[in-house]
């Protein structure tokens, strides 16, 4: 059995399948699909949660001036992280926040300025408050969902790779392999810095949650939310590392994570294994 925790922009499943429960479901298909490997019926299950996390907001709402104050701060941070110069970060009011989406779309391209919006919106929601009802919810359907499942193996996508962090932390589970993919678990200050791994359990962060076996992480080369994407320079309880490319357009897609043959190569073994 494998678990997948998703990440942002998730929301639409949900839109469009009407439950929770079969959200979840096509979710899990679309992952399996893309993994090309011999799966039995129902052996792929998802910790669907982007309800969770949905604040209601519209079309028309993904520019980056119309982010809540949090969600600026964090796209402001992002930007930093990603290497943009000292004047695009710095200034009075929203004129850092502005220079920043510009700064994004004349690097990655016009669409990474609303996948940027969605991005931010969605981790400073999760991200903002160690104490919020909101994080503590996903991580409880996350735990839920493993108890109710007992999977060997857990692959993570970009938050869902946070959430994952922090739940086998707060109530850790036994995993023969934790997979994350394009994880932005190292994130200065965006993430790294707001982990909240639960009492008694801050100063172990970076290394790999108690009771996971291994623990292997990919990253795109040109991927803008897996940064650093080096990532076990600050998680050494990472076991295994990769580096991929997928290409700009698509660096970022879960899907076209699953169909690495470095993935394939990974949890192959780990289906035929008794």
């Amino acid at each position: 059995m494998i678990v997948g925790i998703h990440g942002i922009r998730c929301y639409r499943y949900l839109a469009r399948a009407g439950t929770v429960e079969l959200a979840g479901r096509a979710l899990a298909d679309e992952w399996a699909a893309a993994l090309g490997l011999p799966l039995d019926p129902g052996a792929f299950h998802a910790a669907y949660y982007a309800q969770l996390l949905h604040l209601g907001t519209t079309m028309g709402t993904d520019e980056a001036e119309h982010l809540p104050p949090g969600a600026q701060r964090l796209l402001v941070e992002w930007v930093s992280a990603l290497g943009a110069p000292a004047e695009v970060t710095m200034g009075p009011g929203t004129l850092p926040v502005r220079q920043a989406a510009g700064w994004l779309a004349e690097r990655f391209g016009t669409a990474a300025q609303r996948f940027a919006a969605q991005f931010c919106r969605e981790v400073d929601t999760y991200v903002s408050d160690p104490a919020s009802q909101r994080r503590a919810a996903v991580r409880d359907e996350v735990h839920r969902v493993l108890a109710e499942r007992r999977p060997r193996v857990v692959v993570a996508h970009s938050l869902g790779s946070v959430v994952a962090y922090e739940a086998l932390w707060h109530r850790p589970f036994a995993l023969d392999l934790l997979v994350t993919l394009g994880s932005p678990l190292g994130m200065p200050h965006v993430v790294f810095d707001r982990l909240a791994l639960g009492e008694g359990n801050e100063a172990h962060k970076g290394l790999r949650p108690p009771k996971v076996a291994r623990w292997v992480n990919i990253a795109d080369v040109g991927d803008m939310v897996a940064v650093p994407r080096d990532l076990p320079g600050r998680f050494p309880g990472i076991d295994e590392h990769h580096e991929v490319t997928l290409g700009l357009v698509a660096s970022h897609k879960a899907t076209r994570y699953l169909a690495r043959p470095e993935v394939a190569g990974i949890l192959g073994p780990m289906l035929s294994a008794p």
